[in-house]
């Protein structure tokens, strides 16, 4: 059997890798997109990004 990889998304603050995305939205019953807009909401005057990994 073929293993598959796991994609997720990754949270960085200012460059720094701060949560994993998808992991945290299934732990507080969350869509993946409304995770992203608490985290730049809660975040002013920092640069959030989001990577695919």
């Amino acid at each position: 059997m073929r293993r598959i990889k796991r994609k997720t998304v990754w949270a960085y603050l200012d460059g720094k890798k701060l949560v994993d995305v998808v992991q945290a939205a299934l732990d507080n019953h969350m869509m993946v997109d409304g995770l992203k807009e608490q985290l730049i909401k809660e975040n002013p005057g920092h640069e959030v990004t989001f990577k695919y990994q």
